[in-house]
């Protein structure tokens, strides 16, 4: 029940903190999102250019996701012209997964540890309660990144001991079955409504146990559905566009998690050792980005056709 009792007090710190970060950005330069968005992405390379950017630096794809559907909605950006906004998004989301991999640089080394986040948590916590009273903003960024941070860091701590557990291994074991993988990945996201959270759980549980390239690849992939929950809610009781967007981010991800899951299984028919590689979170952040950029390569060309799709299902 500890253990429980930590990770809940962890994983909640975690979300709070990219939440109140976001919102502070977000409230800070809302009407610069609006206008770069509605500026810059005249082509499908322009949006992805920019959705990786703006979600890289809010720290959310829900965000980027929910604005786009916001625009699209009141007419200022085209259907056509969120797509690239969408894939870029998901690509954008992976900087949280870098971050977290580097919490696990050694403290040996005194540059390794300038770039480690958890040097810098003290200070922002500090930074962040004097700019509270006069920038409240500037204070959320601060006060929200340091407890971000601090959340990986107590999270990392809770799941330690639960390396040993005889139901815990029993539990990686079933990770055997990628489609398994790929429904505890949607069911996380879902549950937590932030795919930076599913990857960092994953991220920390590579730390202390056994996990391989075969039983978190398909995770990496379900947690990309998981999200699209909140784009989906957002456009309830919006135009007919907007809502193509909540279902151009749907159709996107299962899309791209079905032909990765179909060359994943291919894979697995050549019995190919790197599948049984242990990974950690570097390898973790490594996939994940590698998947999403992939997933753009793939989309990318295609995306007339999709739109064309969409516009025949939604009229």
């Amino acid at each position: 029940m500890t253990i429980l009792f930590n990770f809940l007090i962890s994983i909640t710190l975690f979300i709070y903190g990219i939440n109140l970060f976001s919102k502070g950005l977000e409230n800070l330069c809302q009407k610069n999102i609006k206008f770069i968005l509605e500026k810059y992405t005249k082509t499908p390379f322009k949006g992805i250019i920019l959705g990786t950017i703006l979600t890289a630096l809010i720290q959310s794809s829900a965000i980027t996701t929910i604005t786009t559907v916001g625009l699209v909605n009141s007419g200022i950006i085209t259907f056509h012209n969120s797509l690239g906004i969408i894939m870029g998004a998901n690509l954008g989301t992976c900087i949280t997964s870098w971050l977290v991999s580097f919490l696990n640089i050694s403290k040996n080394s005194k540059l390794f540890l300038f770039l480690n986040p958890n040097t810098y948590i003290p200070l922002l916590l500090i930074l962040g309660i004097i700019l509270f009273s006069k920038h409240k903003n500037k204070s959320y960024i601060c006060l929200g990144f340091a407890l971000f941070m601090l959340g990986l860091l107590m999270m990392q701590n809770s799941l330690e001991p639960i390396k040993d557990f005889f139901w815990f291994k029993n539990l990686l074991l079933s990770f055997d079955n990628p489609l398994f993988g790929v429904f505890i990945g949607i069911i996380l996201t879902t549950i937590m409504q932030s795919s930076s959270a599913t990857i960092a759980i994953l991220q920390t549980v590579s730390n202390t146990n056994h996990l391989t390239y075969f039983m978190a690849t398909p995770i990496i992939m379900g947690e990309n559905i998981g999200s699209c929950l909140t784009t989906i809610v957002a456009s309830l009781n919006t135009s007919k566009n907007a809502k193509k967007v909540a279902i151009s981010h749907l159709l996107y991800n299962i899309i791209g998690t079905i032909i990765f899951l179909i060359i994943f299984y291919f894979l697995n028919l050549f019995k190919l050792n790197f599948l049984n590689y242990e990974v950690n979170s570097f390898k973790i952040a490594i996939i994940h980005t590698l998947f999403n950029f992939f997933s753009i390569l793939i989309f990318y060309p295609f995306l007339n056709k999709l739109e064309k799709f969409i516009n025949f299902l939604v009229k």
